[in-house]
């Protein structure tokens, strides 16, 4: 059976019902808190979904514990799949309101700043070999950064609700998926995305 660990505490609380629903459908569900300091449970498949990192970067720069195994997990090619805040807590570093720089976990090659931030919402589609999977992008931080990394691909193949593209970002290192879009996975098959 597939194991399945979903980040669920205060800093990672954005989440579809629907969503939990379709995991605990594929396999074996286990939560864990990286503000609680938890390790990184034994899994197949890592979801970091959005939250509020951004009011919580002292604690989750102090767990450097789960950092590193996201790190080795990531190279070692485990699934991660990240949404918003998610994403933000994979890349290099977040900078909070008063200009502090917070370390992340350092997944992804990029960095990211409350400072100067302006809303971005709007209703997110994308295909995927056929499959479709709808989504909401809602959040006030941005990508300031964006190191070079040949395993790092980034899309911006996104269409908001007039079918126009956006240049939401999605980016993929090895079976990283991530990017700033919460999405719906109750129609759709969430394996589509490490087809990318």
């Amino acid at each position: 059976m597939m194991r399945i660990a979903i980040a669920k505490d205060r800093a990672f609380n954005f989440t579809y019902r629907e969503n939990i629903d379709r995991l605990a459908e594929m396999g074996e569900l286990t939560f864990f808190s990286p503000l609680a300091g938890d390790e990184l449970p034994d899994a197949d498949l890592v979801y970091l979904p959005g939250g509020y990192p951004e009011l919580f970067a002292p604690e989750l720069a102090m767990n450097r514990m789960l950092a590193s195994q996201l790190v080795q997990y990531a190279e070692k090619g485990g699934r991660i799949l990240a949404e918003c805040g998610g994403m933000m807590y994979l890349g290099k570093s977040l900078t909070d309101q008063d200009g502090k720089i917070w370390p992340m976990a350092g997944v992804l090659p990029i960095e990211c700043t409350m400072q100067g931030a302006r809303l971005h919402l709007g209703y997110r589609s994308i295909e995927i070999n056929g499959c479709i999977f709808k989504g909401h992008e809602f959040h006030y931080s941005k990508i300031v950064q964006k190191g070079s990394d040949p395993n790092c691909t980034v899309f911006c193949i996104q269409r908001n609700a007039k079918g126009e593209k956006v240049d939401t970002e999605l980016f993929r290192y090895k079976n990283v998926i991530a990017g700033y879009t919460h999405w719906y996975w109750g129609e759709a098959d969430i394996n589509a995305f490490w087809e990318l």
